[in-house]
């Protein structure tokens, strides 16, 4: 068995993320140039904990194996050199970058400023408490909603103090390779590979950030903070035939 483990612990901070040759304008924008430290926190990259596990393993069964070394042909054929395969990957969430005041502009003339918590609001990932069914980044949508306030002129509000849910991938392969009577050095690999096994949904985008003129006091709308889509896609399958000569 061969098997690699890695895992990172890091963190990022600026005052604005993006590239100087980003095409969209205001990427990377300064909300408030004269207090450009307003806006500093964790970075739009910044992933707190990154570990990957991969391995490949021989399956010890069949001829010149520790299990059934003694089984015949037809056997071995079927049930010894098999090979498994596998990459795992887990991390925490990606910052989103704030609720936005959807009432004016208080600090900058191109990008609102974001909200500023009066309280503290945690995320509670939901299939079903967004509005609908829909899933939602909060367990209660109206009490997240109201835990902002406008931000007061020439105030940036809270920048990525909130994360997308952590997500996780395992792939998986199967392989068995079948040596060629007429030569040696001739094989047949059949190949069996699985991606994201568990076909787990891990979810990802919001439909809306908009906060409305003084959102503690008010309600949220009926898309706010619902989930878009996911992390990865979809268990998906394939098969395949290798022939080495």
């Amino acid at each position: 068995m061969t098997w690699d483990l890695n895992y990172t612990f890091s963190k990022s901070l600026d005052d604005a993320s993006g590239l100087q040759t980003g095409g969209t304008f205001g990427s990377a924008f300064i909300l408030n140039a004269l207090r450009q430290e307003d806006a500093r926190s964790v970075s739009d990259f910044d992933l707190t904990h990154v570990l990957n596990f991969n391995s490949v393993w021989d399956i010890p069964i069949g001829n010149g194996q520790k299990y059934f070394s003694g089984m015949n042909k037809v056997a071995n054929a079927i049930l010894g050199g098999w090979q498994l395969a596998t990459i795992y990957r887990y991390n925490t969430g990606y910052p989103i970058y704030g609720f936005f005041d959807n009432s004016g502009w208080q600090t900058n003339w191109n990008v609102r400023s974001n909200g500023t918590r009066v309280t503290e609001v945690h995320t509670l990932p939901n299939q079903n408490s967004g509005t609908g069914g829909v899933p939602n980044l909060f367990g209660n949508v109206i009490q997240a909603y109201q835990s902002y306030r406008s931000p007061y002129p020439g105030e940036s509000g809270d920048r990525n103090q909130i994360r997308f849910p952590s997500n996780f991938n395992l792939d998986a392969g199967l392989y068995k390779s079948f040596t060629m009577p007429w030569k040696e050095d001739h094989k047949l690999q059949i190949r069996w590979e699985v991606f994201n096994v568990t076909n787990s949904a891990r979810f990802t985008g919001l439909a809306s950030t908009a906060l409305g003129y003084n959102p503690s006091k008010g309600l949220p709308s009926s898309t706010f903070a619902n989930f878009t889509g996911t992390q990865g896609s979809a268990r998906v399958m394939q098969f395949a035939f290798r022939y080495d000569f």
